[in-house]
């Protein structure tokens, strides 16, 4: 093998000892080659629909372009030797690849423009398997062959294999009747300026960015480490990236682990410049963005990111938004498949989802006891303390509360790779829960002391089952008082939903889907305790596999007298004791065999509130039921599936 590098450069050592990786990854720089290899070659010509280039513009910031072929099509790449790369791309005005080809085109700028000006960076990426290979160089030659279409052949003098944990896989279709406009552009943004709101929407509704960076070597270091530009993506959830709200133009990239090469990141460390490209494969919609960028490690980068540990900022100084500009698209009729590796959304500080966790920061909780009622069900009780605090905690019926784990358990050990258990690599042992005891604020001016969470053990689970494990083997068919004698403590992160107990007289229709009903015993249990001045009556569809264990949680939780249940139960066991609920006075209750027919929703929603609560299928089908029985949107109310 033939090394590209002959070490990592100053940035790169930086950031790889700030996150504690210098020395697992001291010898790594070796597996960047000086060619491509024969299968690189072939995935670059035969795989790929569009490629995501680095390029810099007159005043040296780095921006990510994008080349495609006139039609969409693969096969705008051709490879004609190990070093070479040829592209016939037709672009569009903004794009920033543009720039650098006239550029190259007129002779005096050409002469002009310093040697990093066309350096350039790629990341072939085959979206459908995840597959990609980064490679980098410089410009050779360009032509211009008619208006927006170029013949550009690039030299390449690394080539890297690339991780593929964090893409989001999608089908591609060619797309080639474009009319790209540019929505808005600021080249050089004053210092005041905030992104369009437009802007910034389409940035926290996507998935993927492509980050284009450059390491500017000094005349002492230039031949052990030349000057070179960066190509890389970075994948998550949608909503993943964040803005800072307080000046509109700062984006906070979290960083997720990988395999702690960090050559994007020791660029970005080095030179504190990065550019950012979102698309919407959907529309074929583009934002460019350039600007000053940091790499923030422990505390600093708390103190923007809620317990997130490692972030990359880019305070935007020019962005160009174009509309219906890449001549592919996401297939019609298809989805894209998220990465079981991409973790769930960290939020800024200062957005409003911060801010109210933040007004539960510095409670603590102790596990104190349990109710099991089978091998993977039971209720936990918590007691709440807080340190210092002269407000207390509040929740509503049906809340749910985020808990921290991480002191109690602590860290994930490193691992590149988990295809069994891909949500490891980023655990942050938080996991949010449904409250399942009933809190009213009127009755807790104080603050809650103790509170309940039902929950399923989940298969692999590292939260689910260390709490499991503290309660041994269960036996036998009724539930089983435990108490907890060991310390098993968590911080409250925080209180989150809308999903409440309407307050006043009610007529309700609750779905339930298994361990969905959570919200629900919560819900009913607060109608107990208020009482005589609770009125009006509830509809329960609880739809479950082994109800047992969740009509001995019902069981428990029901209002008495003064407001009328009607409970529907489906289910596909043949026999359902139902013998302790029919004993209630104010309680009707069916059993049903089977699933939740469509035509159910109908004889049981009307002039009702609906809320839902279960896996995403069980509410996707009680939305379209729901919808068939032409109840409003305004009247349906469905909860996240904690």
């Amino acid at each position: 093998m033939t090394t590209a590098l002959h070490g990592w450069h100053t940035g790169e050592a930086i950031i790889q000892q700030k996150l504690g990786y210098r020395e697992a990854v001291s010898g790594s720089w070796r597996v960047t080659e000086n060619f491509m290899r024969e299968q690189h070659r072939i995935f670059h010509t035969s795989n790929l629909h569009f490629l995501p280039i680095t390029t810099l513009d007159k005043d040296g910031r780095p921006w990510a372009g994008f080349a495609a072929g006139s039609n969409g099509n693969i096969g705008f790449v051709t490879s004609p030797d190990k070093n070479t790369l040829k592209l016939n791309v037709k672009l569009w005005d903004t794009d920033p690849l543009v720039d650098t080809f006239e550029t190259w085109l007129d002779p005096a700028q050409r002469c002009d423009a310093p040697p990093e000006r066309f350096l350039i960076a790629g990341v072939g990426i085959e979206f459908s398997t995840r597959r990609r290979n980064k490679f980098a160089g410089r410009i050779k030659s360009v032509r211009k062959a008619a208006h927006m279409r170029y013949e550009v052949v690039l030299f390449v003098d690394e080539a890297l294999g690339n991780c593929p944990k964090y893409i989001n896989v999608r089908q591609f279709a060619p797309y080639p009747v474009t009319e790209p406009i540019v929505a808005s552009q600021r080249t050089h943004m004053h210092a005041e300026e905030r992104l369009p709101d437009e802007v910034i929407q389409f940035i926290t509704q996507s998935d993927t960015v492509f980050v284009g960076s450059i390491y500017k070597s000094q005349i002492e270091t230039a031949e052990e480490f030349p000057s070179h530009a960066g190509m890389n993506s970075r994948g998550g959830l949608p909503g993943f990236v964040r803005v800072k709200p307080s000046d509109g133009r700062t984006l906070v990239v979290p960083d997720y682990s990988g395999n702690r090469f960090l050559m994007s990141l020791g660029n970005i460390e080095s030179t504190r410049l990065a550019g950012l490209t979102f698309i919407c494969f959907t529309t074929g919609d583009v934002l460019y963005l350039t600007g000053k960028a940091q790499i923030l490690v422990g505390p600093p980068a708390m103190e923007i990111m809620a317990k997130h540990a490692s972030i990359m900022t880019i305070e935007t100084t020019g962005f160009s938004y174009v509309k219906n500009a890449l001549p592919v698209r996401q297939k019609p009729g298809t989805e894209p498949i998220r990465s079981p590796y991409s973790p769930k959304i960290k939020y800024l500080v200062d957005e409003p989802e911060a801010l109210a966790a933040s007004a539960s920061a510095g409670f603590k909780a102790n596990l104190v006891s349990a109710v099991q009622y089978s091998e993977d069900i039971a209720t936990f009780k918590f007691k709440v303390s807080a340190a210092s605090r002269t407000q207390g905690l509040h929740i509503r019926p049906g809340q749910a509360m985020a808990l921290d784990f991480m002191d109690w358990i602590g860290p994930p050990k490193y691992s590149h790779m988990a295809d069994k258990t891909p949500g490891s690599i980023n655990d942050d042992r938080v996991r949010t829960w449904t409250v399942s005891s009933a809190h009213e604020e009127e009755k807790d001016v104080q603050g809650i002391t103790e509170f309940e969470m039902t929950m399923r053990k989940m298969p692999g689970g590292v939260v689910t089952g260390a709490l499991f494990d503290q309660l041994g083997t269960f036996r036998g068919q009724e539930p089983q008082q435990i108490s907890i004698s060991g310390n098993v403590a968590c911080e409250i992160a925080g209180v989150t939903g809308d999903f409440a107990l309407p307050k006043g007289p009610i007529k309700l229709l609750f779905a339930a889907g298994g361990i969905g009903i959570t919200p629900f015993l919560s819900m009913f249990s607060a109608l107990a305790a208020r009482g005589a001045s609770a009125e009006g009556d509830v509809v329960l569809a609880l739809a479950a596999r082994d109800p047992a264990p969740f009509l001995a949680l019902l069981e428990a939780s029901l209002p008495k007298d003064l407001v009328r249940v009607q409970i529907d139960l489906f289910t596909s066991e043949d026999a359902v004791n139902v013998s302790d609920i029919e004993k209630k006075r104010n309680v009707a209750i069916r059993v049903h065999k089977g699933r939740i027919p469509s035509s159910y929703w109908a004889t049981v929603a009307g002039g009702r509130d609906v809320f839902i609560c279960g896996p995403g299928g069980f509410g996707d089908a009680a939305m379209d039921g729901l919808k068939m029985a032409a109840v409003p949107n305004e009247r349906i109310h469905r909860e996240g599936f904690y």
